[in-house]
């Protein structure tokens, strides 16, 4: 006869699994109301943050999305060139739902006509 020992989960292993399916929930909740669907939405919850979920939502050459996501979620887009040596435009919201912070951005290719300089 042998036995198994069968360890329990660490309460740290919890709280990042409950803010992983926080994160799930909300990315869910953002790709059902968003007017136009995200490229990519990825959730986040760090084993050094396990209580921190967030989410990434990435418009592909696209600021509508981005600007309507944000007023879906009564945010605001702001716009402006991605660094300081590259002028593309960088749209970005940073938002929040059922208190897991949300950035929804997009990035302009060169030579896009809505280039910003400074």
């Amino acid at each position: 006869m042998s036995t198994d020992r069968i360890e329990q989960p660490s309460p740290d292993d919890e709280t990042q699994r409950s803010g992983h399916m926080a994160a799930l929930s909300v990315a869910e909740h953002i790709v059902s109301i968003s007017p136009i669907v995200p490229n990519d939405v990825r959730a986040h919850c760090a084993d050094f943050a396990p209580d921190q979920p967030s989410l990434d939502v990435y418009f592909h050459h696209c600021v509508e999305g981005v600007e309507q996501l944000a007023k879906a979620l009564a945010g605001q887009a702001v716009a402006g060139p991605f660094s300081e040596s590259d002028p593309r435009l960088h749209v970005e919201a940073l938002l929040s739902h059922s208190g897991v912070p949300i950035r929804a951005w997009t990035l302009l290719p060169a030579g896009d006509a809505a280039v910003v300089t400074r």
